[in-house]
């Protein structure tokens, strides 16, 4: 090329050309790069390998329980490196998990733990963990000005400037002993015919006033969070709550059957969680299944539920279960993560999950696909119901007798028998009163063409009911003479159910009617081998209870309820306390005759009571519908003066109508306490913060269970040093029962808490283990040897996986209803007046194109 012909393009092609050469030539010498012309025959320098696996080396390891309310409660490694711990594993020892009797589980529990397990490093040592205790400056001016309040009982307005007033660092006991006083001042401000009229001149309503009966400390409210999540450190607030009839017997210096604890707060249905028609159908407070029972079924409907996002650790057994053959069905209202796991996926309308479900359950009742045994055996379908009264017939009103005498699994307990304790029952009880007001119940032999009674024990096998009528109506003649014109329930759910075919499902729904016809058929194809996993997106509509019977009613007519391979089941946080039944062990030790020999049971006696939260947020106001109290007697709220609750932000910081509560309700509470290792919007409207362990840094074990998984986990003492100025949940507790023993000179107080101030927590946890019937015959220090080493317990459950209603339908025991069976129809004056006696659908009450709420 002449160099006069050199253009600028074909310059700097050539320069730059040069100047990578040159760039790597000197990048080799400089970086040792030697050329492997065979790499089998020789390797260059690992030393650069080095930097790379210094990252991971580690000092020591420990093992911690995980647990936030995501029910799967895994065991973990931290690795320590400089006395941080900078990174967190699986333990890879579930499957050496066993049961009393010997019983395993595989590896394939293993490993164990998901991405938020793995990045709670980010949680322990974040810059929003509560370091120490806060108390709000005005609060403390209050406390230290005495208490003045006006003339309505109200603190001055001055000291309660929350969320926007200063914080004062304090320490633990200093924080204590402020709320052990504002306690004490709170109860005896509301006690008494004086109490009352401050109570009247806050403008409570009168109901919730008489419910106080005068007790100041019916306005004092706790609240452990998810309290499963923590057998002793969470349900500790109830223990504290039952302790307060000691300042109830202080204050008013009544003994001690007189004497009256605090309130304690609910979670599972505050959080929406309780899915309201399954103890409607069962009498069961939920319905569930361990999430690995997907394996068993043929078909799994996942529904309103995004399996992979929100059972992270459990994710594995809906996919492998696929692999194998399994149908994995979902239902949501958008393309979810869970979807992209799917054989079949239906995008349908938000709210409209009972539609749905009924749409179903017409083609099933149209084509005559049910399980008629099940039917049969199992539900109150073929029970007459009258059509002048709409009640249930019974058979005292056609046959003129007393109810029957029952003897299947039921125990009929006489008005002067108290039950025995939990560990020591074989059987469901059942007052005499009660008994004698359900009566039995009446079905119509097609056959003989004649009613026949049927009491509760009459299900499963022991069920006579042979050749039923089904549809159509029916004149019986009563015992005095009249007739009267009944159908059975069967007959009223199919007439409505017929509302709801396919074409009108999908217009009301969006699913295809193709798709509903379709699915239909297949869940009937093969019976009981269906499960149905609910999630909480049906759960949050108004009237979700229709949900759960519809959806009930479509397993029902399959068969698909209480079985291993067919089921319905409710997943949200973790609840199930009945898991610990020997929980009243400890959450109600009679603190008037405490059992301080840690080798003997307490003796329980309740005097705490528990109030739903709904109330309290809604300015303690009950339920009442212009010139009608809805709400009943057992129900009915005391005013919130004092709430001290852990382990949660749900109650305050995430709280529904968040603007009402911080602006009409929370200036009403005189004290907002919080346990709480991670700042909080309730942390910002408390009153004060006591900063507590996390859970790598436990000096109390405790334990806990799941409803989703087989294993009994314990949350054992780390050798991790507190990263902070911090306490365990129980000890706060125990510390301010040690200065309101100060207060009141009563040692009880402190005698409450005698194992926490020895460091032997584990002395309640023995005794709840002992009383609790899955947990019977095991010893906490070996179940917390275990954990150190990575292994846990199985629940000493009949079955693994264990499904909710086996014994009902393996054994032929009646359900925990007043029919014994699975109950579709209700008859209380309620639900026919709200014309809900039947499963219906009704709209949302916003998001609509329908009238809201209207039933469809």
């Amino acid at each position: 090329m002449n160099q006069q012909d050199l253009t600028r393009r074909a310059f700097l092609a050539a320069a730059s050309a040069a100047g990578f050469g040159a760039l790597v030539a000197s990048a080799t010498r400089a970086w040792g790069i030697d050329a492997v012309s065979n790499p089998l025959a020789s390797y260059p320098d690992r030393g650069w390998e080095k930097a790379y696996r210094d990252l991971w080396k580690y000092d020591s390891t420990f093992t911690f329980t995980c647990a936030p309310n995501d029910t799967h409660n895994c065991l973990l490694n931290a690795y320590v490196r400089s006395g941080i711990i900078t990174r967190i594993g699986p333990t890879m020892r579930y499957g050496e998990a066993v049961d009393l009797a010997g019983n395993a589980v595989t590896h394939r529990w293993d490993p164990r733990v998901c991405q938020k397990g793995l990045a709670l490093t980010r949680r322990f040592y974040g810059d929003r963990r509560v370091n120490q205790c806060m108390v709000r400056a005005g609060f403390k001016k209050w406390h230290d000005a005495g208490f003045p309040r006006e003339a309505d009982g109200l603190p001055p307005r001055d000291y309660f400037n929350r969320a926007r007033d200063e914080w004062i660092r304090v320490p633990h006991a200093e924080a204590a002993a402020i709320v052990a006083a504002a306690l004490k001042n709170i109860a005896e401000t509301y006690t008494g015919e004086e109490g009352r009229r401050r109570l009247e001149a806050q403008h409570y309503d009168p109901a919730t006033i008489e419910a106080t009966k005068g007790v100041g400390t019916q306005v004092l409210k706790f609240r452990g969070g998810m309290p499963l999540l923590g057998m002793t450190r969470v349900f500790g607030m109830y223990r504290f709550a039952n302790s307060m009839a000691l300042l109830d017997a202080h204050i008013r210096q009544v003994p001690p059957d007189q004497a009256m604890g605090a309130r304690g707060f609910d979670n599972y249905s505050w959080h929406t969680d309780l899915p309201p028609g399954h103890p409607m159908v069962t009498g069961q407070q939920t319905v569930e299944f361990d999430l690995n029972a997907v394996e068993h079924c043929r078909t799994m409907v996942v529904w309103g539920m995004n399996w992979i996002t929100t059972k992270m650790p459990d994710a594995h057994w809906l996919t492998e279960a696929r692999l194998k053959g399994t149908r994995i069905v979902v239902i949501a209202c958008e393309y979810s993560a869970t979807a992209t796991k799917g054989d079949d996926v239906i995008v349908v309308r938000p709210g409209t999950t009972p539609a749905l479900a009924l749409g179903l359950s017409n083609v099933i009742l149209q084509e005559k696909l049910f399980d008629a045994d099940y039917v049969k055996q199992w539900t109150d379908l073929p029970l007459l119901v009258r059509m002048d009264t709409l009640k249930h017939l019974r058979a005292a009103e056609v046959f003129g007798t007393a109810p029957a005498e029952l003897a299947n699994a039921t125990r009929v307990l006489g008005a002067d028998e108290t039950e025995p304790p939990a560990v020591k029952q074989r059987e469901m009880l059942i007052p005499a009163a009660l008994r004698a007001e359900w009566g039995d119940y009446v079905w119509w032999d097609a056959a003989a063409n004649a009613p026949r009674a049927l009491t509760r024990d009459e299900v499963g096998a022991n069920s006579r009911i042979g050749d039923p009528l089904l549809e159509g109506a029916i004149e019986v003649a009563l015992a005095d003479g009249t007739k009267v014109r009944c159908r059975p329930v069967f007959d009223l759910v199919r007439e409505y159910a017929a509302h709801f075919d396919p074409q009108t499902t999908e217009e009301l729904t969006w699913a295809p009617a193709t798709a509903v016809q379709s699915l239909a058929r297949q869940i009937a194809r093969e019976p009981g081998t269906t499960l149905f996993a609910i999630g909480m997106g049906p759960n949050q509509f108004f009237n979700n209870d229709n949900k759960d019977r519809d959806i009930f009613l479509l397993a029902a007519l399959t068969g698909n309820v209480g079985k291993i391979s067919g089921n319905v089941g409710s997943y949200a946080g973790n609840y199930r306390v009945a898991l610990f039944n020997g929980a009243p062990q400890y959450i109600n030790e009679n603190p008037f005759d405490l059992e301080l020999d840690p080798t003997k049971p307490a003796r329980p006696k309740q005097y705490w009571k528990p109030e739903s939260a709904h109330y309290y947020n809604h300015e303690d106001h009950p339920l009442r519908v212009g010139n009608k109290l809805l709400t009943g007697s057992t129900h009915m709220p005391c005013p919130t003066k004092s709430l001290w609750f852990a382990n949660a932000n749900s109650i305050l910081g995430n709280v529904k109508w968040h603007y009402n509560t911080v602006v009409n309700a929370l200036p009403r509470i005189e004290m907002i306490c919080v346990n709480e290792w991670w700042w909080t919007t309730s942390c910002e409207w408390a009153d004060v913060v006591f900063g507590v362990d996390s859970w790598c840094e436990l000096k109390q074990p405790d334990m806990t269970a799941s409803v989703t998984n087989p294993f009994l986990s314990v949350f054992p003492r780390t050798s991790l040093p507190r990263i902070f100025h911090t306490l365990g949940d129980i000890e706060v507790i125990a510390l301010v029962a040690e200065k309101m023993a100060e207060l009141t000179k009563d040692e009880r107080f402190n005698d409450c808490w005698k194992f926490v101030h020895e460091g032997r927590a584990d002395v309640y946890l023995q005794r709840i283990l002992d009383f609790s019937t899955n947990t019977k015959g095991y010893q906490f220090t070996d179940l917390e040897a275990k954990a150190l080493q990575g292994i846990p317990a199985l629940m000493n459950s009949r079955t693994n996986p264990k499904t909710v209603g086996y014994e009902q339908v393996t054994d032929s025991r009646p359900w925990y209803t007043k029919t014994g069976r699975l109950e579709f129809y209700r008859e209380e004056n309620e639900f026919i007046e709200a014309g809900e006696n039947l499963p219906v659908h009704r709209e949302p009450v916003d998001s609509t194109f329908y009238e809201p709420n209207v039933i469809v």
